[in-house]
């Protein structure tokens, strides 16, 4: 069997450095790291070198990596090479896209974190491990095969051997090398050479006074005389096999076969016959049988390892998905809880800085700020959008999939959504993978199947499996029960989805045919969501005083004020710098003071108790307890209260969640600084 295969990984980029950074970054024992300066270089490496991963900078000279990647997947040895792209330029879908329909599997933005690249990397030099090891397997199973078929080749052959002997003995008798006799009534008659050398004697008359019953082995004397004489009291043919002792007193297998001989008054005469030596093929049957034994025993082991390894490859793309889904959750949080709440702050100022500009060109300069700031709010939306949908954390896989049919009609394809149930409560890791395969298979639609209009379908059969139907009215296909159809990602997102279902102990069925669109059934266990522990507790909740030293103390505000009456505002949010941005903000108006602040839900509640304001401007997302729970049990307890929302993601599943609550609005945070005070003054009355 030959030897592992040493993994390679290729390294392409035009800068030494950044290829000095990356061979730092990413060596270790057991992996040869190729360096190539640029897409030529790398070409000639790859005509030399199977490589288990290529990392690929997109901006070169002459060829850029998308170049390059185009010429590695139009050429046999290369198309199967997974490829990673780096880029130092600010994130861009269409670059993404362009990389993706390349051929990579991901696309990495500058500066590059160095536990992902590792970990990315980790997985495909393991998967190629894992293929060299089966290659490896395969090999010896062929091998194993090969003998096999070469040991029935020969017992074929000596079986003809003997069919041949056995014809031209009787066309041949005393030319023939086997022993030939023949009885007579008075006893032995005639026997051939080859009968004399068995027995060592040199004439007939020698062989006669022999007495062939003696020369038999022990245990197999009584057999053989039983036969032979059962067939002479019968008249009829007989055929034996014993062992026989030869004249230099060692045992062989014989084959001896009687014919009878009768007279035209059919009396018996006597019987003619012929002995075989049968030891060689007799021991080449053993030895046979054995290997047939080790053969089977063999394959059944390296089937029961290749079916191990089938069920890690699984288990592993699972968790890469997972892995996958994790990632994008975090980068969604990251921007949604960072970027995006700096960013509302910065225009929360801006625009309280607008209307005291001095100057036509600084009202101007100022205004244009603002709607650079308000493009890049609603570009880091899409963004947390794309990662993973807002709704699938808040609202469950129910609103996520009706979210994922609204984003398809933008995309050109109409999607129905069904569901025979209200409500689906599901683990956060199976909802994910749900998610993501009926995602992949409506893109699926959109890419390959020429349709007009699909439907996603939800259902629990009544054996607690939840189904998920996801059908077609395009072209269709011949589906095969081995084979998902289709070409190049199509197939692979089939595929993968079916690992997908299988290492949650379901599956996928594809019905389809030609002009008669395509219906892909998810079937799954259905195993609902269990609760999680306790809370967090908050820190206790202390009054502030009031934001506005020119107003009087609200420390117990009324709940109605009158027009003369300063209004009680309690602050809610887990972002102190967007508190603070409210409250600023707030301090502009005389008749409104901000006398509490709470950084999540639990303390919202706890204050609204203490504090008695007048009005709470709630934020959506916060640990402990989100805003619309933490609005619920407000109104639930003080339906008095008015509650103004507050999001980033200001969505139409979010607005209803909200104010199904109890509150009196929904805003979005960017537009406070218009709409915050206007939307207090119609909560109150």
């Amino acid at each position: 069997m030959m030897p592992a295969k040493q993994p390679k990984l290729l390294l392409v980029d035009d800068h030494e450095a950044n290829l000095v950074a990356l061979r730092t970054l990413l060596s270790q024992d057991g992996v040869e790291v190729l360096q190539a300066g640029s897409g030529r270089e790398a070409l000639e490496m790859l005509l030399d070198h199977d490589v288990a991963l290529a990392i690929i900078d997109v901006h070169m000279p002459i060829m850029d990596g998308f170049e390059l990647a185009e010429l590695m997947r139009g050429s046999r040895r290369t198309q199967h090479v997974p490829i990673i792209f780096l880029t130092g330029e600010s994130q861009d879908n269409l670059h993404r896209f362009r990389g993706y329909q390349a051929g990579a599997v991901d696309f990495l933005y500058k500066p590059i974190e160095p536990h992902v690249l590792r970990s990315k990397a980790a997985i495909f030099l393991d998967l190629f491990r894992q293929r060299e090891e089966l290659a490896r397997q395969r090999d010896r199973f062929l091998t194993l095969a090969e003998e096999k078929a070469r040991l029935l080749r020969e017992r074929d052959e000596a079986d003809q051997r003997l069919r041949d002997s056995e014809s031209r003995f009787r066309l041949l008798a005393d030319s023939a090398p086997v022993i030939i006799w023949m009885n007579g009534v008075d006893g032995l008659e005639f026997v051939n050479q080859a009968c004399l050398n068995f027995f060592g004697v040199a004439t007939v008359e020698e062989a006669s006074r022999l007495s062939w019953l003696n020369h038999v082995h022990p245990d197999d004397q009584a057999q053989a005389a039983d036969t032979y004489r059962r067939a002479v009291a019968e008249r009829l043919r007989f055929e034996t096999s014993f062992r026989c002792r030869r004249g230099d007193g060692v045992y062989r297998w014989i084959r001896t076969i009687g014919m009878p001989t009768l007279s035209p008054s059919e009396q018996l005469l006597g019987y003619i016959g012929a002995s075989f030596d049968l030891t060689e093929s007799k021991e080449a049957e053993e030895r046979l049988q054995r290997w047939s034994v080790d053969l089977e025993r063999a394959v059944n082991q390296k089937t029961d390892e290749l079916r191990r390894s089938q069920t890690q490859l699984r288990a592993l793309a699972t968790e890469l998905n997972l892995t996958e889904q994790k990632e994008r959750k975090r980068l969604a949080t990251e921007l949604h809880d960072y970027l995006a709440q700096l960013l509302v702050v910065v225009r929360m100022k801006l625009r309280q800085a607008i209307p005291g500009a001095s100057g036509d060109r600084t009202a101007e300069l100022l205004q244009d700020a603002d709607q650079a700031l308000t493009q890049s709010l609603d570009y880091t939306r899409c963004l947390v959008a794309e990662l993973t949908p807002p709704t699938l954390k808040e609202f469950g896989l129910l609103e996520s999939l009706t979210w994922l049919a609204e984003q398809m009609q933008r995309h050109g394809l109409p999607v129905a959504m069904q569901q025979q149930m209200p409500v689906l409560s599901l683990p956060e890791d199976q909802a994910v993978l749900l998610f993501q395969s009926v995602r992949e298979l409506l893109f699926n639609v959109l890419k390959h199947a020429n349709a007009t209009r699909a439907t996603v379908e939800v259902t629990c059969t009544e054996h607690d499996c939840l189904e998920i139907i996801v059908s077609d009215d395009g072209c269709g296909f011949v589906s095969a029960p081995s084979d998902h159809q289709g070409t190049g990602t199509a197939r692979f997102g089939l595929f993968s989805i079916t690992e997908r279902m299988a290492a949650m102990g379901g599956e996928l069925l594809i019905e389809s045919a030609p002009g008669q669109g395509t219906k892909a059934r998810i079937r799954t266990p259905y195993r609902s969501a269990q609760t999680g522990g306790g809370e967090q507790q908050p820190a206790p909740v202390a009054a502030l005083p009031a934001s506005n030293s020119r107003k009087k103390d609200l420390s117990a505000p009324p709940l109605f004020p009158e027009p003369s009456d300063l209004i009680g505002i309690l602050l809610v949010d887990d972002h102190a710098m967007v508190r603070q941005g409210l409250r600023s903000m707030l301090d502009e108006y005389d008749d409104v003071a901000v006398i509490g602040e709470a950084s999540n839900g639990k303390e919202a509640v706890e204050s609204v108790a203490q504090l008695r304001p007048s009005v709470v401007v709630m934020d959506i997302n916060m640990p402990c307890i989100n805003g619309i729970d933490a609005t619920l049990e407000i109104k639930s307890r003080h339906p008095d209260v008015a509650v103004i929302g507050l999001s980033v993601q200001n969505s139409g599943e979010t607005r209803e969640a909200m104010l199904r609550a109890g509150a009196a609005t929904l805003i979005s945070k960017e537009a406070a600084v218009d709409e915050l005070y206007l939307a207090i003054r119609q909560a109150l009355r």
